[in-house]
């Protein structure tokens, strides 16, 4: 036997067995190479299968091959192909062993389909998680304009009746007022936050700011707010900390400003110290390690991790009061601008709460002083005496009406004009020259945001030209950014300070 007859005879015998039966089914010869017959034996007693000889003997062809056929025989099973020939008074049967072939076939299969599965699976959960979270940013957004249109006009008439002749008790009471719709306000912007994290629409806005300003603020906030309480409050800054640096004043005023109130929520007596200390400078950049300190109740250890989430409380018992987002917003905004809130604390001798964040140091600014320029700020007293300017009013809302017609009114700087309906805008820009257009967004039939694009378009430069304020509840800053890219000149969010929006006004108007 030559050395390729011997291979042949190791690797391809072995897999494949040659039978010869005869019509009956009795088995003529075989070669035995991995199922062992006997001569006179019948082939279906081996296994029912092979019955299915009978149906070569009708048909017309004269050979039928059967693909992945189980055979069992002798504890053993075997996975074949069979083809069977028909030849004069007999059959031939030749049966493939391709056991490992299809067990590797079926694997392959097996995870192919999995892995199909796996994908599909993966594909309905982030369906599911996009569906959860388009119904979640939903159900924000409209529970935030519903409360915010109600809320403006609270706070404005709360406003209006302060400045009314009132007796001690009355002021009180309205104090009371204003101090609930502050924390309402501060409720609703603390949601928007926490949602925009959420979906990831949240950018950080980096301008250079004055340090030093900001923590002035926050020790002038924060001290009256301790003697309130009868409380101490410190504020220790390092004088190497540089006065500019570039970053996102709003958002690290919020994260400081949520950790003050954290701190003052859980601290009965004591002082809460806010510190701030210089890590490093290295090139244009500073790292500060921001830390706030209390003397209050102290956090168990295993509900550290806890506080972070969405509307978890410490205080179980609902004596504290807070929605449980403040250290959620802390987190997100953090994470945002890549550090980590870190936690100390210890039942009944206080927390420490402290961030590393490393932000820019402007060189080129490091000795130049910040000047404000007054000359262009307009105030109202400065425009008091001056001639009156005329508004048009677009606003549904008879409360938000009410309200913003009076302060208006109360400047003596104003003829205003009232609608009440988007469709009826054109027919007053068209009929009368007006100085400026305060436009609720929210309006019946055209949304002031359409109203303020088609004005923009308009061709006559004395009405595309017109200076537009928009008011509105939609306080998302996505929404507030396409308001500004159609052509309002500022966007007021609902609930507004009047104060505040009578300035604004003010700004656009022309002496």
């Amino acid at each position: 036997m030559t050395f390729l007859e011997q291979y042949r005879e190791q690797y391809i015998n072995q897999n494949i067995q040659f039978i010869v039966i005869d019509f009956d089914g009795q088995i003529l010869e075989s070669d035995q190479t991995f199922i062992k017959l006997g001569k006179g034996d019948f082939i279906y007693d081996i296994h029912p299968f092979f019955i299915s000889y009978t149906s070569i003997l009708e048909s017309q062809e004269e050979t039928v091959t059967y693909n992945c056929v189980h055979i069992e025989y002798q504890g053993k099973e075997f996975i074949t192909d069979v083809k069977m020939i028909k030849k004069d008074s007999s059959i031939l049967l030749v049966v493939y062993d391709l056991t490992d072939h299809y067990i590797t076939y079926q694997n392959i299969a097996q995870a192919r389909n999995e892995s199909i599965i796996n994908s599909e699976l993966v594909v309905l959960r982030n369906l599911e998680l996009e569906e959860r979270e388009r119904f979640k940013n939903a159900f924000i957004r409209n529970f935030s304009h519903e409360l915010r249109n109600p809320l403006t006009g609270i706070i404005s008439i709360t406003n209006v009746i302060e400045g009314t002749n009132l007796t001690s008790e009355q002021l009180q009471m309205v104090n009371f007022l204003k101090e609930s719709n502050s924390n309402l306000k501060l409720l609703l912007d603390d949601i928007m936050s926490l949602s925009m994290i959420s979906s990831g629409k949240l950018q950080l806005r980096d301008k250079v700011f004055n340090l030093y300003d900001l923590l002035q603020l926050i020790e002038f906030t924060y001290k009256t707010k301790a003697a309130q309480k009868s409380l101490e409050f410190v504020l220790n800054y390092d004088k190497r900390v540089p006065k500019l640096v570039e970053g996102d004043r709003l958002r690290l005023f919020q994260i400081i400003t949520n950790l003050l109130d954290n701190a003052f929520k859980f601290s009965i007596n004591g002082k809460v110290v806010l510190d701030v200390q210089l890590n490093q400078k290295r090139a244009n950049k500073v790292s500060l390690r921001f830390k706030v300190s209390d003397n209050g109740v102290g956090i168990p250890k295993e509900k550290i991790t806890s506080i972070f989430e969405s509307f978890t409380q410490l205080d179980a018992t609902g004596k504290q009061q807070g929605s449980g987002l403040g250290l959620s917003i802390v987190k997100g905004l953090l994470e945002l601008m890549d550090t980590t809130i870190r936690v100390e604390s210890k039942v009944g001798e206080g927390s420490e709460f402290y961030f590393d964040l490393t932000l820019k140091y402007p060189l080129d600014l490091a000795s130049k002083p910040i000047i404000i320029d007054t000359a262009k700020a307009t105030s109202l007293s400065k425009m008091e005496g001056e001639r009156k300017f005329k508004l048009l009013m677009v606003e549904d809302d008879e409360r938000v009406q009410t309200v913003l017609f009076k302060a208006l009114m109360d400047t003596n700087l104003f003829y205003i004009d009232l609608v009440n309906d988007g469709a009826l805008v054109f027919e007053q820009v068209t009929n009368n020259a007006y100085d400026v257009i305060l436009m609720d967004v929210d309006l019946p039939n055209i949304p002031g945001d359409h109203l303020t694009k088609l004005i923009r378009d308009f061709p006559f430069k004395n009405i595309k030209n017109i200076p537009i304020i928009g008011i509105t509840a939609n306080a998302f800053e996505e929404d507030i950014n396409d308001y500004l890219n159609i052509g309002m000149n500022a966007v007021v969010p609902k609930p507004f300070d009047l104060q505040e929006l009578i300035e604004t006004v003010l700004k656009f108007l022309k002496k």
